[in-house]
This record gives structure tokens, sequence and C-alpha cells, in this order.
């Protein structure tokens, strides 16, 4: 009897760039019918409007790489494997938890008052979706995420810079003051109503605030892209784990461990086995 294979302890993570970039390009892209010939000047004008060569027709194979010209055999099958597995995570579903919050390093989810709620209102309106059920659910597609990163070598950016939590301020770096007045709606020399409009609360003949004037608060700079970024990381680490899960007992060759990042490197002291089941410029309310 032959020996049993040794299998190589690899990390989920490592595994997928080998697949997508060391194994899967080695299959060749699916030849395509020859294009009419055009006329001599079509290219001469089309490079006149875009001012850019538009290369035609997709370069890539049937697992979304561009081939290897020079490999001398096909895939390992392992990686056939990986992307099969990767394929499958399109009908994982990853729900927004409860008390969402992806700013553990920079404040308490009551630490900006109103704003907190709001940027993170803003982030899933962009990133997520409510289900017939009325939970929430991710939008981003956990394989599509996977391919992505592992084709470009890369993991999801979490990283961000400080937010500050301030009062709004003026070009000369002064708290600004604001206040709020009824202004009346005419049709025909009619008033039909009152709207409310937010106004310059400081009075200048008396150097100082309207009495019923107020501060306002601002986080610089705007949080939301950093909890875009940090979604994106969330639903690609719970991915990780899942195909880690998929693929534990199917390879030949690799024997699969991790993912041996954290599930939130943003929250060190939380616990990390935690798994996932346009707010533009400056985001402000009133103090």
């Amino acid at each position: 009897m032959g020996e049993a294979m040794v299998k190589v302890s690899i990390d989920i993570e490592d595994l997928l760039v080998w697949a997508y970039r060391v194994e899967l390009p080695k299959v060749p892209a699916a030849p395509v019918a020859p294009a009419r010939f055009s006329r001599g000047w079509a290219p001469m004008s089309a490079f006149g409007d875009l001012l850019a060569v538009i290369d035609e027709g997709d370069v890539r194979n049937d697992y979304g790489v561009t081939p290897d010209r020079t490999a001398l055999s096909g895939p390992h099958p392992d990686a056939l494997a990986v992307h099969r597995t990767v394929i499958e995570l399109s009908s994982l579903h990853l729900g927004v938890p409860d008390g969402w919050w992806p700013f553990d390093d920079m404040a308490s989810p009551d630490g900006w008052g109103k704003l907190g709620p709001a940027v993170v209102a803003d982030v899933l309106g962009r990133l997520a979706v409510r289900g017939d059920d009325g939970a929430m659910r991710f939008k981003t597609a956990p394989g599509w995420l996977v391919q992505k990163h592992a084709i470009m070598g890369t993991a999801p950016d979490w990283l961000a810079e400080p937010i500050e939590y301030r009062t709004v301020r003026a070009a000369n770096g002064k708290a600004r003051w604001f206040m709020k007045r009824l202004v009346a709606q005419f049709v025909n020399d009619e008033i039909i109503g009152y709207t409310e409009h937010e106004v310059d609360g400081w009075c200048g003949s008396r150097r100082r605030p309207f009495p019923d004037a107020y501060h306002k608060m601002e986080l610089v700079p705007s949080p939301f892209h950093v909890g875009c970024d940090r979604a994106e990381y969330e639903v690609w680490y719970v991915a990780l784990v899942a195909l880690a899960e998929m693929l534990a007992e199917s390879l030949t060759a690799h024997r699969v461990t991790g993912p041996r990042r954290a599930s939130r490197p943003w929250a060190p002291d939380a616990p990390q086995t935690r798994i996932l089941p346009s707010l533009l410029g400056t985001a402000q309310t009133g103090a």
C-alpha cells in the first residue's frame, strides 16, 4: 500500500492567493471569434474622441483572472476546489448584529452624541438592505469580496486617522453659533404657513450670541468611509471563516488553517469571535 499524502498546512488567506494568483491563471481564456475589420480611420477617430486606446474583448479566463501564457501545466485540483467553494458563498447571507458599532477604537457608541447613530445609519443605508423579515443584511457578496482580494493579494483596509468630535468652527477657528427661526411662506401675499430655518446665531452689533443660540457638533473628518471599510472587512473575515470550514476535509494536498487575522482588529480588547450572521462631507447635528 502506498503512503498517504502528507498535507501542507496553509492559512485560508494564503490558500486563496495561491489559487487565484498562481494556479487558476494556468487556465487559458476561451477563444473568441475574430472581430470584423474596421475601416482604417476608425481607430484614430475613436482615439480622438476618448484620448485613449481601448482594449476590446475580455482577456480573463473562466475563473476571472488573466491567463498565464507561460504555464506548462493545468491548475492544481485543490485550486479548482477552492474556486468552487468560493462560488458557493453566493448563498451566504450575513446579518447586521444589533448595536453594530465599527468605531470601538475611537469612541463608545454614545461618545459622539447624536452623530454616532447617524453615521452608522448612513453606513448601513449604503451597505445593507432590510429583508422581508425586517432584519438588516449586508448587500456585499462574500464570494465576490474574497475573490477580489485574493486576485489582488490584499485585504480590506480598516485603518483610519483619528476622528475629532468638536463644535462646528468658523474660518477663524472659533466655535460658531446657530439658531432657528420661523420664516413665513406666502402665496398671493397671503401667509400659508411657516418653515423653520437654521441661521447664524451670532449678533454682530452686540458682539455676542443671541439668547436662543446654540453650538453644533461635528466629526472631522467624517467617519462614513471608515465605517464602510470596516463593514467590508467584517464580511470578508466571515467569508474566510466559512471557507476554512467548508474546505477542511475537501482538499487533497492542503490542510486549511486560520484565518490568522483578528475578526475586528480595531477593537483588540473586544471578543474576537464575533460572526456577522450617503453621508458626504462632515456629519453635523445640534448639540
